[in-house]
């Protein structure tokens, strides 16, 4: 879906959201809403992420919005296909969330969005979570296991007190990581993951591969269940969040826009026109104000924000 047209709905959805919205300016809305099935989609899109975010945007007046969508004549095959593509998104956010949920639930450790957590195994290792992070735990007399289930860790191993010492490993659907001595992050996004080497070296195996690759200090990967990528040289500062920061060093504007989007709840997004301009800067993850600042100061950009759930980077 095109970014003017996401714009346009939500500056509509923070016009409504004001109390001294007046007719006119609702009946300008139900035209435009009217005027094209994007509209319709778009604006579908800022009303389910604003019923999250009710506590921030109490004053939408949903009465005027529904009586609104009920006036609109759609024919019926256009209503019938918004139908069918709001219930199946809504069964499969469902799935997801009860999931995720189900998830959460048997978790040894865990953060929201947002949230970042450290913690001390019982072995003695150092384990970090980022943003939206799950992991399990299985720590017995032949193994000490993590489970990674969804976000992004970091481990500091210790030398396993237990002798003989056991086996230390990292499990996640696509495969498996068995470090040696040693500092490592690992990211698992949907179906594949990511692996940095601060230190020592890391033995990582996709599932279906019968060998392991060795990845020493200073590189990272890629891979999903069927191989690994090449191994390049890890960025400077990767593992900064754990210290609360991004460190961009001619990062891409849109590489920002997805890390930062990944510690936010709602829409945050690059526009393409300003995709391609290069970002340096260290940025404090729990100050988006800031950032915000930061960047109209430094870029030919402007930070769009209708609605403190949505922001927009474009340019200036």
């Amino acid at each position: 879906m095109a970014d003017a047209v996401l714009r346009e709905a939500a500056e509509w959805f923070a016009t409504l959201q004001d109390d001294g919205a007046s007719e006119q300016e609702r009946q300008r809305w139900r035209l435009w809403l009217a005027a094209d099935p994007r509209h319709v989609q778009a604006w579908e899109r800022v009303e389910a992420l604003g019923r999250q975010f009710d506590q921030l945007s109490p004053r939408l007046d949903r009465r005027a919005a529904r009586s609104a969508f009920g006036s609109l004549e759609r024919s019926r095959r256009s209503h019938l296909k918004l139908l069918g593509a709001a219930a199946g998104a809504g069964v499969l956010a469902w799935a997801g969330l009860r999931e995720q949920g189900w998830q959460r639930w048997t978790a040894d450790y865990a953060t929201a969005v947002g949230e970042r957590r450290e913690a001390r195994l019982p072995d003695g290792s150092l384990l970090w979570l980022n943003t939206d992070s799950i992991v399990r735990l299985a720590f017995d007399g032949q193994r000490r296991q993590l489970q990674l289930l969804r976000g992004e860790l970091r481990i500091d191993t210790a030398a396993d007190p237990q002798q003989p010492a056991r086996p230390f490993e990292i499990t996640l659907d696509e495969g498996w990581l068995r470090p040696m001595g040693t500092r490592f992050s690992a990211w698992r996004d949907d179906d594949r993951c990511q692996v940095t080497v601060f230190e020592g070296a890391v033995h990582v195996q996709p599932r279906t591969q019968p060998q392991a690759l060795l990845l020493p200090a200073g590189q990272q990967l890629h891979f999903d269940a069927q191989g690994a990528g090449a191994a390049q040289p890890a960025p400077a500062h990767h593992d900064a969040w754990t210290r609360g920061m991004l460190v961009a060093d001619g990062m891409r504007l849109a590489t920002l826009a997805a890390e930062l989007a990944r510690h936010q709840r709602g829409h945050l997004a690059c526009a393409p026109e300003v995709a391609e301009l290069r970002v340096v800067g260290a940025y404090p993850l729990d100050q988006p104000e800031q950032i915000w600042r930061a960047l109209e100061r430094s870029l030919p950009v402007r930070v769009f924000r209708p609605l403190p759930w949505w922001v927009q980077i474009e340019r200036a």
